[in-house]
C-alpha cells in the first residue's frame, strides 16, 4: 500500500500527473484543495462513540543513519492510535497509506460522517487528500495556521512517545527505532491504561462501548 494506493486513488478521481518523476528530481507542488478549509472540530476532542473524532498529524524522528516520519490516526473517543505508518519521507504517499490503513482496519461503512482534523500541512490540504475524503463522506477539520493546540490530542501522543519511548532508545538506528514505534503502539493501544479512561486501556475502553 504504499506508492500503489495514490496511484490507485488518483485513477479512480481521474488524476494525472502532470510531469514524469526522474531520479532525484523535486517532487512538483501539490495540487492545492480549492475546498474551505474549516476547523470543523473547534477545539472540542470529546467523543460519544467509536469512529465519531480523528486526528491526526506527522512527526519526524532523527536516526543514525536516517531522518524518519511517522505518520499516526487517533480516535478521540478511546484514544487509540488507529494506525501507522514509518516512511524516510515526509510527503502525500505517508498520508495517503495511514489513511488507507485506517479504512481498511475499520471498515469503510464505519466512517461515513466521520469528522478528520488535521493541521494544514501540504498534504492534508492537497486536492487529493480531500477529495479521498469525500469521496467516502469523511468531513475534513483544519486547525488555524501555528495553531498547535487545535490539534492538541494527536501532540500529547507524540510526547508520550518521545518521553516514554524514543528518549530510551540507546543504539538509534532506522531498523531499531522502526520495530520499537510499532512495539510501543502496540503497547499503547493494549496495555498502557488511560487514567481519563478508568484507567482502562484503549482498546479495553472501545470494546465497551460495543457490550
Amino acid at each position: 500500500m504504499s506508492l500503489g494506493s495514490v496511484h490507485r486513488y488518483m485513477s479512480i478521481l481521474g488524476i494525472a500527473s502532470t510531469q514524469r518523476k526522474r531520479r532525484f528530481q523535486k517532487e512538483p507542488p501539490l495540487e492545492k484543495s480549492t475546498n474551505t478549509l474549516q476547523n470543523v472540530l473547534k477545539g472540542d476532542f470529546k467523543a460519544s462513540q467509536p469512529n465519531q473524532k480523528w486526528v491526526t498529524d506527522i512527526t519526524y524522528t532523527t536516526c543514525k543513519d536516517s531522518t524518519l516520519y511517522l505518520s499516526c490516526i487517533k480516535d478521540l473517543y478511546d484514544n487509540s492510535i488507529i494506525s501507522h505508518k514509518i516512511s524516510n519521507k515526509n510527503n502525500l504517499e505517508l498520508v495517503i497509506d495511514t489513511l488507507t490503513l485506517a479504512f481498511d482496519k475499520i471498515g469503510y461503512n464505519s466512517i461515513k460522517g466521520l469528522i478528520l482534523h488535521s493541521d494544514r500541512g501540504h498534504q492534508y490540504t492537497s486536492n487529493l487528500y480531500d477529495k479521498i475524503l469525500r469521496m467516502n463522506d469523511v468531513i475534513p477539520s483544519y486547525s488555524r495556521k501555528a495553531s498547535p493546540t487545535q490539534n492538541a490530542p494527536i501532540e500529547s501522543f507524540y510526547s508520550t512517545f518521545k518521553q516514554e519511548c524514543f528518549r530510551l532508545i540507546k543504539n538509534k538506528t532506522k531498523q531499531i527505532v522502526t520495530s520499537t514505534i510499532d512495539e510501543f503502539i502496540y503497547y499503547y493501544n493494549e496495555e498502557r491504561p488511560q487514567y481519563n479512561k478508568k484507567e482502562l486501556t484503549p482498546l479495553e475502553f472501545r470494546y465497551q462501548f460495543s457490550l
